[in-house]
C-alpha cells in the first residue's frame, strides 16, 4: 500500500514539474559524457535504500539488514549506527550531521584506517577494510617496516642500512656505490695525486698506501719520507752510524775486529799468511827501545891495566845508528861504534881531542858481518870480516883510573848520554842484531841467560829488509807531505793480513785521506780483498786485488785537489763516485801515520785496523824511514822484517 502512493506522488510530481526542469543540449551533453565508476549504481542505490531505511526513519537490524544483505557489513554498521543516533537522532539541528554519520559508516577507509606512510590505497571490504602496502612495508595497516637488510643483506656488497619503508645500500671506506648494490674500488693515488705528499703512492683494494724507500718511514704529518735511525734498535755490535736510508756499522780494528759479513757482528782479524816468527835465542836485538837509550849496559872493572877488545857478528839493513860505547862519562875518554850510511864510523875523544873516522865496505846488506874493535898499543884497529878496514892513532886510555882500579863503561844500543853529545850526531836507534858477542876477550854469560829469558831482547831467526809492522801499533811523522798541491805516495809492501791502514793523514779527531787494505768495500759491499783510497769515510778509488802471497806488492797513489789516482802493481783503479767529497788541502798541517791510526772516531775512515806485515813508505820521492819518526810503537821494525812463510 505504501509502495502505491509513493509511485503515485512521484508521477503526479513528474508531471507538474515536467515543463519546467529541462538542460541545454550543452549540459545534456556534459552529463552524458561523465563518467561513472565502478559499483557506483549499486552504491549509490544502497546510499539511497540506507537513507531511506534508516536516516529519515529509525531502522531496526533486521531493516539494516535489508540494506546490505550481508552478516558482515550489518555486523559492523549496526552498533555504530545506534552510536550516531545517540549522538545525533535527537535533534533536527542535527540532522545533517546524523546524515553525514551514518553515511560514513558502511565505508571502512574513511577515515583511513591505514598508515598513511606506508599505504599505497585502502580497500573497502564488506565489513572490513584492506590495506595494500607500499613495496618496503607489511602488517595490517601497512604499519610495520620490512627490514630488507635482513634477508641476503638486501644483495649489498658491502654494507645495507635499512630505513622505514626501504633500504640503502653504502660502501666501506675506499670504495664507492656503483648502481644501488655494487662497490668499486676508489683510486685515491689519481683522484687524488699530492695524497702522499713527497712518498709513493700504491693503490689498494678499498685503501691506499704511500711507500718510501728502504731505510725510510712516511710520516702522516709532514706528509713525506722520513729517515729511519736503525742505530736505536742497536743493531751494531758495536758503532753505528745513521746514514740517510740506511745505517753502518763499525768494529774497532785497533783491538784486532774486523766486520763480519753480516755488516753488523765483529769477528777477530784473521792472518792470511802465517809470519816465520821464530827467535834466535843466542842473538841480541839492538832496537828493542825506540827512545835510543841502551839494550845493554855493562861495566868492567880491572886491577891491572887492560887493553880494549870487541868482537861480535853483526847483521843489519839499518843504514845509521849506534852499535855501541866504551869509555867513562860524556867529559873523559870513549869511543863509540855507529853505523852511518851503511859503513862503520868511529867517533872517539880522548880529552879535548876528537874525531870521527869511517871507511870500509858497505855492512848494512843483512848480511853477517864479524866486527871487531881492538886496542893495540896507542891505536885503535877496526876490522870486518877479519880485514883491516881503520887504524886510528889515539893519545889515552878507555879505562878511568878510580882508586886504584881500571874501570869502563859499556853500552850496547845506544850511549850513556844524550845523542847530541856525540862528536858527529847520528840517529841512535839501529835495528841490528847482534850475536857471538866477546867484550875484552871474554863472554858476559849474565848477558845470555837475560835474553834467553826475554823474547823481546832476541832476533827473528829469519829477516828481510822492510820495515815490519807486527798488527799493534803505528808509526808517526809530525810533518806533511804537500808539493805543490800535488801528494805522491808510493808503498812496497808484503802483507800477513788482507785487513789494515797503510798510509793516513790525520788532523785533530779526522782522517782526511786514508790508503788500506780492505776484505770488503764499504760502498759496493762487495766482499773481496781491495786496496781503498779513501777521503774521510769516503772510498774514491779502489782496487780488487789479493796480495797476501808472500810476494813483493807496490801501491802508488796520486792525490790533486779531491781527484786522486791509485796503482795496485800496475793495475789502475775504478774511480769511484766522488759526490760531496771534500778535497784534500795540502797546504794544510798534518800528521803521517803508518801503519794504523790514532785513537780517533771509528767513523773517520773506512778502516781502522793496525797493519800486519812488512812494508816500506815513500811520499814524494822520499822514505818515510821508521826510525826517524816522531814516535813508533816499540814493536814495529824499522828496517827488518820476519819473511812470509812461503809453504802455507
Amino acid at each position: 500500500m505504501r509502495e502505491s502512493v509513493w509511485i503515485c506522488c512521484f508521477v503526479l510530481l513528474c508531471i507538474g514539474c515536467s515543463s519546467q526542469v529541462s538542460v541545454s543540449p550543452k549540459e545534456a551533453s556534459e552529463f552524458l559524457r561523465r563518467h561513472r565508476r565502478a559499483n557506483k549504481v549499486f552504491e549509490e542505490t544502497k546510499q539511497g535504500h540506507l537513507e531511506r531505511e534508516c536516516v529519515e526513519e529509525k531502522c531496526t537490524k533486521e531493516e539494516a539488514r535489508e540494506v546490505f544483505e550481508n552478516d558482515p557489513e550489518t555486523e559492523y554498521f549496526y552498533p555504530k549506527y545506534q552510536a550516531c543516533m545517540e549522538k545525533f537522532g535527537d535533534s533536527e539541528k542535527k540532522k545533517q550531521d546524523l546524515i553525514t554519520c551514518v553515511h560514513n559508516i558502511p565505508d571502512q577507509c574513511s577515515p583511513n584506517p591505514c598508515n598513511h606512510h606506508g599505504t599505497v590505497r585502502c580497500e573497502d571490504k564488506k565489513g572490513e577494510f584492506q590495506c595494500h602496502c607500499f613495496t618496503g612495508w607489511s602488517g595490517a595497516r601497512c604499519e610495520k617496516d620490512v627490514d630488507e637488510c635482513s634477508r641476503a643483506n638486501g644483495e649489498c656488497e658491502h654494507h645495507c642500512n635499512n630505513t622505514m619503508g626501504s633500504y640503502r645500500c653504502s660502501c666501506r671506506h675506499g670504495y664507492t656505490l656503483s648502481g644501488h648494490h655494487t662497490c668499486l674500488d676508489v683510486d685515491e693515488c689519481v683522484e687524488t695525486p699530492d695524497v702522499c705528499g713527497s712518498a709513493r703512492c700504491s693503490n689498494l683494494d678499498g685503501s691506499f698506501e704511500c711507500l718510501c724507500e728502504e731505510g725510510f718511514v712516511y710520516d702522516n704529518i709532514t706528509r713525506s719520507c722520513v729517515d729511519v735511525d736503525e742505530c736505536e734498535t742497536h743493531v751494531c755490535e758495536e758503532e753505528c752510524v745513521n746514514t740517510p736510508g740506511s745505517f753502518r756499522c763499525y768494529c774497532d780494528g785497533r783491538q784486532g775486529k774486523r766486520l763480519g759479513q753480516d755488516f753488523r757482528s765483529c769477528e777477530p782479524i784473521e792472518l792470511h799468511r802465517s809470519l816465520d816468527m821464530r827467535r834466535n835465542s843466542r842473538s841480541l836485538y839492538l832496537g828493542r827501545m825506540f827512545s835510543g837509550i841502551p839494550v845493554v849496559r855493562l861495566r868492567f872493572r880491572r886491577r891491572v891495566q887492560t887493553g880494549f877488545t870487541a868482537e861480535f857478528d853483526l847483521r843489519t839493513y839499518d843504514p845509521e845508528g849506534v852499535i855501541f860505547f866504551a869509555g867513562g862519562h860524556l867529559n873523559s875518554s870513549w869511543i863509540v861504534l855507529v853505523m852511518h850510511h851503511g859503513k862503520l864510523e868511529l867517533q872517539l875523544k880522548y880529552g879535548a881531542v876528537s874525531r870521527v873516522t869511517s871507511s870500509g865496505p858497505q855492512v848494512n846488506d843483512g848480511q853477517w858481518h864479524k866486527i871487531s874493535v881492538e886496542e893495540q898499543g896507542r891505536s885503535l884497529v877496526i876490522k870486518v870480516d877479519r880485514e883491516a878496514v881503520m887504524k886510528i892513532a889515539v893519545n889515552g886510555d878507555l879505562f878511568t883510573l878510580n882508586k886504584g882500579i881500571h874501570e869502563l863503561n859499556l853500552t850496547v844500543g845506544g850511549v850513556p848520554f844524550r845523542d847530541d853529545g856525540l862528536v858527529s850526531r847520528v840517529n841512535p836507534r839501529l835495528d841490528g842484531c847482534m850475536k857471538d858477542w866477546r867484550w875484552l876477550t871474554g863472554e858476559d854469560t849474565s848477558i845470555q841467560d837475560t835474553i834467553q829469558h826475554n823474547e823481546r831482547m832476541q832476533c827473528y831467526a829469519i829477516e828481510d829488509h822492510s820495515a815490519f809492522y807486527p798488527g799493534h801499533g803505528f808509526a808517526y811523522f809530525n810533518h806533511s807531505h804537500g808539493d805543490n798541491q800535488t801528494l805522491r805516495v808510493h808503498v812496497t809492501l808484503r802483507p800477513a793480513s788482507s785487513v789494515g791502514v797503510l798510509f793516513a793523514l790525520v788532523h785533530q779527531d779526522r782522517v782526511p785521506f786514508s790508503v788500506s787494505l780492505s776484505d770488503y768495500h764499504p760502498g759496493t759491499l762487495d766482499w773481496t780483498e781491495h786496496v781503498l783510497v779513501s777521503f774521510g769515510d769516503v772510498v774514491v778509488a779502489s782496487v780488487p786485488v789479493n796480495l797476501c802471497d808472500a810476494q813483493t806488492h807496490t801501491v802508488n797513489v796520486t792525490v790533486f785537489g779531491n781527484s786522486s789516482l791509485l796503482e795496485v802493481d800496475g793495475q789502475l783503479a775504478q774511480m769511484e763516485r766522488m759526490e760531496n767529497v771534500e778535497a784534500l788541502d795540502l797546504t794544510s798541517s798534518y800528521s803521517t801515520f803508518i801503519g794504523g791510526i790514532p785513537d780517533v772516531s771509528l767513523v773517520s775512515a773506512p778502516v781502522s785496523a793496525f797493519y800486519t806485515g812488512c812494508m816500506d813508505v815513500w811520499v814524494n820521492g822520499q822514505l818515510l824511514d821508521v826510525d826517524e819518526a816522531q814516535h813508533k810503537h816499540n814493536d814495529i821494525r824499522s828496517h827488518s822484517c820476519p819473511l812470509v812463510d812461503t809453504q802455507q
